[in-house]
């Protein structure tokens, strides 16, 4: 039983070595996503969505988009406390991970920076 479990071990390591020999991953890869929080207060609202929207054109395909408005929206504010920090970026990488997150942040070529770095693996 013990040469059993221990052969089945084996295999598995061996497996695994294959697999990163050959270049495939163990982890999956994700599309990263561009999480951005609006609020009704905000003064400047309408210009931080219209730098948003060319960007999701000049990303289309590359990244998803996701647009929270959190007064419109209840369950946002209980799971992304951003109140009185919009506009907020919270950017996930390839990993699916945060990769950055910006308060009242409109700014186009910071986005644009962290969309790079999430794109590229930069943390």
């Amino acid at each position: 039983m013990k040469r059993k479990i221990l052969s089945l071990g084996m295999a598995v390591i061996m497996m695994f070595a294959l697999m990163a020999a050959a270049g495939c991953s163990t982890k999956p890869e994700y599309t990263p996503t561009f999480m951005y929080f609006v609020s009704n207060s905000d003064e400047n609202k309408d210009e931080a969505l219209a730098v948003v929207n060319e960007l999701q054109k000049e990303y289309d395909g590359m990244i998803k988009f996701d647009i929270h408005n959190i007064d419109e929206t209840p369950e946002d504010k209980e799971n992304f406390p951003v109140d009185g920090m919009t506009p907020a970026l919270i950017m996930l990488n390839t990993n699916n991970d945060i990769s950055a997150m910006e308060f009242q942040c409109a700014d186009k070529d910071k986005l644009k920076s962290d969309i790079e770095n999430a794109v590229n693996g930069a943390q």
